[in-house]
């Protein structure tokens, strides 16, 4: 009578299983650590701002962007503080007596030098003209005495047929009071006398000591004397 060894299913379930026929009858893959390794070099290359080969700054856009629009604002502060600034010394310009009062100077030496040079130019072609623009720049008793001028005299002026044109060569301000001021001026007269035919254009040279006053809002001429030049 022959034996058969029969195993049965509990026995068969005590026997040890080892690791390697689970993973397999599982069909999971193992990933060994050389392969992660690689897998992470491969992540590392892929980012642009840890290869060196790339330029300086690659892969920061975001910061550059922030970067570009940080600028226009630091411009709008600082043209805001230059703006505050210059406001500050106008200001501060305007409240200085001594600048103001160098200001009103200026202008007294500019309005006395065109109301000096038009009192000095004359053309005997158009005579009324000539006193029309004597009479604007100047005020008080010179205006009336231009004014006075009949027809007589202009008539006699024209017949003398001399042009003459005064340029102001230096002036200073001698004296600013208030509405009232003095100037002193050395003036250059050219002549052409028309009379005598091509005839060379004459030179003269006069200094003049004008009184101005303020008039609404300028400065015209009241008195206008001749002043002698010291040879010594």
């Amino acid at each position: 009578m022959s034996r058969h060894t029969t195993t049965t299913a509990d026995e068969r379930s005590a026997d040890p299983i080892e690791p390697d026929e689970l993973l397999e009858s599982s069909g999971s893959s193992s990933v060994s650590p050389e392969a992660a390794d690689a897998a992470s070099s491969d992540t590392d290359e892929a980012d642009p701002a840890s290869d060196p080969s790339l330029p300086s700054g690659a892969g920061s856009g975001a910061q550059r962007s922030r970067r570009r629009a940080q600028l226009p604002l630091a411009a709008v502060i600082v043209g805001a503080v230059v703006l505050v600034a210059g406001s500050f010394f106008w200001w501060d310009a305007e409240r200085d007596p001594q600048l103001a009062a160098a200001a009103e100077r200026d202008q007294v030496l500019i309005e006395a030098t065109t109301a000096i040079e038009t009192l000095n130019t004359l053309d005997y072609r158009d005579v009324p003209a000539g006193l029309a623009a004597w009479t604007d720049v100047t005020t008080g008793t010179m205006r009336d005495g231009i004014a006075a001028i009949d027809e007589a005299m202009q008539q006699s002026l024209a017949g003398e047929q001399k042009i003459s044109t005064g340029q102001v060569l230096e002036a200073a301000v001698l004296r600013l009071e208030g509405d009232a001021a003095t100037v002193v001026v050395a003036v250059e007269i050219g002549i052409t006398d028309d009379a005598v035919p091509d005839s060379p254009e004459t030179t003269k040279r006069n200094r003049f000591s004008a009184d101005l006053v303020l008039t609404d809002g300028r400065w015209l001429v009241e008195d206008l004397q001749q002043v002698a030049v010291s040879l010594s």
